[in-house]
């Protein structure tokens, strides 16, 4: 019986699903404010670092490399009738940057904190900017003496601009970033000796991999939760029950697999795709 006992706790644990990586939050960059506000001219400003308070630099927090900035705040003061965009700068070299993603222009109420949602793509060591487009826009607050970037005019996605630094500022704005969650279905590969399968996927973040459908079942490597890094990743697939057994007398089924991944801290993405798989009778 004792026998029995140890068999059965030693099968628990082998069939337990992997653990999930940590948690890792939906991370917010940059400040809002209104105290000493200066008003700005419709011209583009980054931040570069600031002295205390949250950064306004993209971060690879818990290896997270791959962002999408998901809303972005501004505190309006209380001139009617402003706009501002937010922007996203990625270093080429020196002072010059160029603009990776923007929102707006957008609207500001007067007197409150103003929030939008957006969709831009980021990666760590972007830094995050705001560009009044009307008159009245406090783009920035105290205290004084923060380092900071201004460029002439309003540049388009895409464009390089070579900012000249100054001293004196903290921009008025800040945004939410979550872990990015799209990835790619790349090349099959299959072993028409044993009738399996392995599915390259490519992953922009560390995070989990589960592949799931009828008949299927992902192996080796893959089990039912697997922790993977950023990059190509190897999922063995193979058939299981009645697909298995098809295999076994046709020498050929089609599994429809359903391949999910979930960033470390993020949301999950389901992609489908059908997986043929041959075997040599």
């Amino acid at each position: 019986m004792r026998a029995k006992l140890l068999t059965a706790f030693a099968a628990a644990v082998l069939i337990a699903p992997a653990a999930a990586p940590s948690a890792q939050a939906a991370v917010a960059i940059g400040q809002t404010g209104t105290d000493s506000a200066p008003i700005c001219s419709a011209d583009d400003e980054a931040q570069p670092s600031v002295s205390t308070g949250r950064p306004y630099e993209v971060p690879s927090t818990g290896g997270i490399g791959n962002w999408i900035l998901t809303s972005w705040s501004h505190e309006a003061g209380a001139a009617s009738g402003q706009q501002a965009k937010v922007k996203v700068w990625r270093q080429v070299s020196g002072l010059t940057y160029t603009v990776v993603g923007q929102d707006g222009p957008r609207n500001l109420a007067s007197g409150v904190l103003n929030t939008f949602t957006a969709s831009i793509p980021v990666k760590s060591g972007d830094i995050l900017g705001i560009t009044p487009t009307s008159g009245g826009v406090r783009c920035a607050f105290g205290p004084s003496g923060e380092p900071y970037y201004l460029g002439e005019g309003d540049a388009a996605t895409g464009a390089q601009v070579t900012f000249t630094a100054f001293t004196g500022r903290r921009l008025n704005v800040s945004a939410t970033l979550e872990p990015t969650n799209t990835f790619t279905i790349g090349q099959t590969r299959r072993n028409k000796k044993k009738g399996t399968a392995t599915v390259t996927v490519n992953v922009p973040n560390p995070g989990d991999l589960t592949a799931s459908g009828k008949g299927v079942k992902a192996s080796g490597a893959a089990v039912t939760s697997k922790a993977v890094s950023a990059g190509a990743v190897s999922l063995p697939i193979r058939a299981k029950g009645k697909k298995k057994r098809k295999l076994d007398d046709k020498g050929k089924v089609t599994l429809k697999t359903a391949i999910t991944f979930t960033p470390s801290g993020g949301t999950p993405s389901t992609q489908t795709a059908k997986i043929k798989l041959k075997k040599k009778l």
